[in-house]
């Protein structure tokens, strides 16, 4: 019995490690997806990892049956870029699984991809070459001994004024004592400390900026009195504990600027200290990224870059970098943290982007990571010699601001924290738009009146060498755009003015609702003439609280629809929609989204169709089938009070620059219903302990179906106006086997019809105003 025990153990423990299993949510997965195009050359090759995996073999060939591959053993992760480029053409390729007990598994399926000509070269380096490439003296972050001359000079010419600031604040700290580590060891998750939490992260970045400034004005001055300084400053802040407040475990926040900024101190006044200091900050270094090595965040390497959704974890990988290449060549460990960073680099960075520069997170987060991912840029480019900018997106990262608020809009649209407009912190889009050469993206940074000066003196006087362009209103692009890898297509009349523009946010994404990108599957926000007319509610007091887990993440709290009062799974990424037909015309646009999916099977059928005839009418389509007999709701959520008639399924609002009509229109009776305030409520007690704005009330609709089906197409006509017109006649539909007819009188004086018909395969829709006339084809 023991023997066949064991037997049955080891069958079990090999079947878990047998490749080609199916990932789950929160994995990677398989890339690049078998028959795809890739856009870099070499591909990244992808797979699921396994525990049991002591390391793994990845092989690539011209033809299926594998004759004369090229192989590649001893990988530690599931992931792999090779050093040269392939000549173009289609390959397959395939993995294996090698044990620690030297058993190796069979070879997966064979998988393919195809190199175009024109895919961009993006080798990855290996280990040998960036042991060259990397200088063995000081520095090596941002600026290596061989540009000091230049950078010099430049700091007496064009770069005079950015540098001088630099001295200023020198100077001031030279007559200062260092900022004190902080003494509360305070945690986001204790209720009686975490007021301190993210003070504690402030009070950090400031001892550390004070380090960076003294060590990088000795590093161009070699004035003494910076470099005594500089070595003062960074000693007392290698001593810092920790295992204290800024310990990786308690207060993640405030360790990372320790994991990296620490080295650049090291790296720039590198000649200040003894061999016997160098140590000591080397040891302290050390610690911090041991710390962060263990971390759920990063999970050894392996962990994260199999699994590499994990937010804060796209930021430590490349302060772990700066970790490493300050100290390569110095401490042992560094190597591995290197070679971590640069395989989740080229395999699995960013994740949460497209390639036509979207951002699943929304633009709040778009800016708190792509302005530090620009660290990483600048590193990579000086001490390895990569040029991160050859990744698609980073050369239309500007893109989705450019279309989600356009200068004067309300807020920002999609995502955590995103119900504010742009502020100062944008300013890191000006180093993107000068790398690329955009004058688009300067035009809509001087529009929206955003500086230049990002708050860190010494980045800001190594990017003013950078070339200037200049600005250009984007008046020859397209008012609106889909960003298909994200699932989110942005609908604008005027990408000149948000004070002029009508605007519809519709998201419907591949990548679910994980993450900060907790917006539903089919929901939409309105905005117009700079008024947030239909919202979404993305505030948020503290990430997963009551508040925010039980209202934000909800399907309820958004311009989406239920099923029995229950919305989708939140916060999920296999709560996926997609966008699945997109008509983007001069006057009209038409996009349509799946979000069955996300229903998770309480719908077989969830499609919601966005028809907007510019500039005034949106009329959203909603194709419903549920499992079993079933209510559905559509909710629509204000800034402020709604005019409800229940018994023309009419409602209204107006604004101060504009207003709304919406009319529900259904084969079976709706009611409506309206209330106010959260459910949970925000926690304003620690809002007010941390000063942050309170969060203000929202009023919220639900229209409902009145008795069970199964399946339901119900129409929401919305009419925007500068003022209420609620002298509108209500929209006349017909309904046919196959769609419908609907005419609406806009607000502009014009009637709008309206011939619908998803079945059809001829033409899905056809819209006609006045003279005009607008089809879409069926997909």
């Amino acid at each position: 019995m023991r023997a066949l025990t064991m037997f049955c153990c080891l069958v079990v423990a090999g079947l878990a490690q047998v490749p080609d299993r199916e990932p789950r949510a929160t994995e990677w997965g398989y890339h690049p997806a078998d028959g795809a195009v890739v856009s870099t050359n070499p591909p990244s090759l992808c797979w699921v990892h396994e525990p049991g995996a002591d390391s793994y073999e990845v092989q690539w060939a011209r033809s299926a049956d594998f004759v004369e591959p090229i192989t590649v053993s001893g990988i530690p992760w599931s992931v792999y870029t090779h050093h040269e480029v392939f000549e173009p053409g289609r390959y397959w390729w395939r993995y294996r699984i090698r044990r620690s007990d030297g058993t190796i598994s069979p070879w997966s399926r064979a998988r393919s991809f195809v190199v175009p000509p024109e895919a961009v070269p993006f080798p990855q380096p290996t280990i040998e070459q960036l042991r060259h490439r990397i200088p063995r003296d000081h520095p090596r972050l941002f600026v290596t001994a061989a540009q000091l001359p230049r950078l010099r000079a430049w700091a007496n010419q064009g770069g005079k004024e950015a540098f001088q600031k630099i001295l200023r604040e020198a100077e001031r700290l030279l007559n200062s004592e260092p900022t004190p580590e902080p003494t509360v060891r305070a945690s986001a998750s204790d209720p009686a400390t975490r007021q301190y939490w993210w003070s504690n992260r402030v009070q950090t970045l400031r001892a550390l900026q004070e380090a960076e400034i003294l060590a990088f004005a000795w590093l161009m001055t070699g004035d003494p009195r910076y470099g005594q300084a500089a070595r003062r400053f960074t000693l007392r802040l290698a001593a810092w504990d920790p295992d204290g407040p800024t310990s990786f475990q308690i207060n993640c926040e405030a360790a990372k600027p320790m994991l990296h900024r620490l080295a650049r101190a090291y790296d720039w006044a590198w000649d200040v200290f003894t061999e016997e200091e160098r140590a000591q900050i080397r040891a302290a270094l050390l610690r911090r990224a041991l710390d962060a090595w263990a971390s759920g965040e990063v999970r050894y390497g392996v962990g994260h870059l199999n699994e590499p959704f994990n937010s804060h974890g796209n930021r430590t990988w490349h302060k772990l970098a700066e970790n490493a290449i300050a100290t390569f060549g110095e401490t042992p460990e560094s190597e591995q943290f290197l070679r971590y960073a640069l395989a989740k680099f080229f395999a699995a960075y960013p994740v949460w982007s497209d390639e036509d520069g979207g951002w699943h997170e929304g633009l709040a987060y778009l800016a708190s990571y792509m302005s530090k991912a620009t660290w990483w840029l600048d590193v990579a480019r000086v001490a390895l010699d990569i040029d991160g900018f050859k990744k698609p997106f980073f050369s239309r990262i500007g893109d989705y601001p450019l279309y989600s608020a356009p200068p004067g809009s309300p807020d920002m649209g999609f995502g955590d924290l995103a119900h504010g407009q742009p502020s100062a912190s944008w300013s890191f889009l000006y180093y993107y738009a000068r790398q690329v050469q955009n004058p688009y993206w300067v035009w809509w940074l001087e529009a929206w009146k955003i500086p230049e000066e990002t708050g860190e003196p010494v980045l800001d006087f190594l990017r003013s060498a950078l070339p200037r362009v200049q600005p250009r209103a984007p008046a020859e692009l397209p008012a609106s755009k889909v960003f298909w890898g994200t699932g989110v297509a942005i609908l604008n009349t005027n990408l000149l003015d948000g004070r002029r523009n009508v605007q519809v946010r519709f998201k419907s994404s591949p990548m679910g609702t994980w993450s900060h990108g907790l917006d539903p599957q089919n929901s939409f926000t309105l905005n117009a003439y700079g008024e947030r007319l239909l919202v979404n509610c993305v505030y948020r007091d503290l990430y997963g609280s009551p508040f925010h887990r039980g209202w934000v993440w909800s399907t309820r709290a958004h311009n989406a629809v239920l099923v029995n009062g229950q919305g989708q799974k939140p916060r999920a990424r296999d709560a996926r929609g997609r966008i699945v037909h997109a008509s983007l015309q001069d006057g009209f646009d038409y996009v349509a989204g799946d979000a069955t999916e996300a229903y998770e099977g309480r719908l077989k059928r969830a499609l919601r169709h966005v028809l907007f005839v510019k500039p005034d009418v949106v009329v959203l389509v909603d194709e419903v089938e549920a499992s079993e007999p079933s209510t559905f709701q559509w909710m629509l959520h204000g800034m402020r009070r709604f005019q409800l008639d229940g018994a023309r399924l009419r409602l209204s609002m107006e604004a101060e620059r504009a207003s709304l009509l919406v009319d529900y229109i259904s084969p079976v009776d709706l009611s409506l219903k309206q209330w106010t305030g959260y459910d949970p409520e925000p926690d304003y007690a620690y809002l007010q302990a941390v000063n942050s704005r309170p969060i203000p009330p929202q009023w919220h609709v639900e229209a409902s179906s009145q008795r069970a089906l199964r399946q339901l197409c119900t129409l929401t006509v919305i009419r925007v106006s500068e003022r209420l017109r609620a002298d509108l006649a209500r929209p006349t539909v017909q309904w046919k086997e196959d769609g419908f007819d609907l005419e609406v009188a806009s607000p502009g004086g014009r009637v709008v019809f309206l011939h619908f018909r998803p079945a059809s395969g001829e033409a899905l829709v056809v819209v006609r105003k006045a003279e005009k006339e607008w089809r879409v084809s069926g997909s």
